[in-house]
């Protein structure tokens, strides 16, 4: 998938040719690399690689990626090893070449609800800590409280295409939406409402709770609010320009879908005005590769009459 989406393919070859001019090349580690492995060969294509470790699970990716990997011009093969397995299977300190940098797009809807925490911090610690770089440098997910959107054509033509729901939830859930309206917006711009420097955060213990509090404040005259959207968001490096290396899944059109929370059953929104305050907490396990969340919301003082609903990710509906 992440081959058809340029946003994305295009802020990760932006943050890989920031290491074109090291002396020293760095060996990688491709988690989660694919079947036609795009990162793995844009670290070749631009010389920033001495050799690449390139993992896979899925066992029917994995089998492309290896006949694939044989197609390869040999300078260019002998530079990539290739597992069929978890990351966690492998003892990466005791593998020649040691890898010293990680890049990997295991990031979901919500960021890190493909367990990309969990992952990097076993990671880290079988390699002692040794990891120099980390592409990407920071995820997040970014929130807006909405009122409930109409399913648009092109994401159902998106979601004919992929197998999902066309039709918006009628009770508390949650569901992917390509694409979906932005007239629905309740307040002028998103919040984040997880937030990570990668390379930093998962060096530190895993947190078993975790708490983000965010709040918004109505800009529209009068709406019923049903939700929020959440949406991946991705700097691939650090110290560059941000529309260079940036992934907005709320802004741009991704292979993500944008999750829709809806708070509350149907017809059954909180009916908000201007300057009103929709108050938000988001919290998260983030111990196992499949993360747990909740969320929770309320509008101004009506804290007792709070909306919450908890799911375990990778959230898909």
């Amino acid at each position: 998938m992440m081959c058809l989406d340029s946003y994305r393919v295009n802020a990760y070859e932006e943050a890989i040719k920031q290491y074109r001019q090291r002396q020293d090349k760095a060996v990688w580690l491709d988690i989660g690399t694919g079947a036609h492995m795009p990162l793995t060969r844009l670290l070749i294509k631009y010389g920033v690689a001495k050799h690449v470790h390139a993992v896979e699970a899925n066992r029917e990716t994995y089998q492309f990626a290896k006949k694939l990997q044989q197609q390869l011009p040999n300078e260019e093969k002998k530079k990539i090893s290739l597992y069929g397995c978890y990351s966690s299977h492998i003892d990466w300190y005791a593998q020649d070449p040691q890898p010293n940098a990680i890049i990997h797009e295991i990031v979901g809807c919500i960021s890190s609800d493909e367990g990309c925490i969990r992952v990097m911090h076993d990671i880290i610690q079988n390699l002692h800590g040794n990891v120099s770089f980390c592409i990407p440098y920071k995820i997040g997910t970014l929130c807006i409280p909405v009122s409930r959107p109409n399913v648009s054509l092109i994401s159902s033509f998106c979601s004919c295409l992929l197998s999902t729901s066309v039709r918006i939830i009628k009770s508390i859930g949650i569901q992917g939406m390509f694409n979906p309206p932005k007239d629905v917006f309740l307040c002028d711009k998103p919040e984040f409402i997880e937030d990570f420097i990668l390379e930093d955060y998962v060096r530190k213990p895993l947190e078993n709770y975790r708490k983000f509090s965010t709040k918004f404040i109505v800009k529209k005259s009068t709406a019923q609010w049903t939700g929020f959207y959440l949406a991946p968001y991705i700097l691939t490096a650090g110290g560059k320009r941000n529309d260079l290396v940036e992934i907005d899944g709320l802004k741009n059109i991704t292979n993500w879908p944008v999750r829709y929370v809806q708070m509350y059953d149907y017809e059954k929104g909180i009916v908000v005005k201007q300057d009103d305050t929709i108050h938000v907490v988001f919290e998260s396990d983030l111990t196992n590769e499949c993360p747990i969340y909740r969320l929770e919301a309320w509008t101004n003082d009506d804290y007792l009459i709070r909306s919450s609903f908890a799911w375990k990710g990778p959230a898909v509906h």
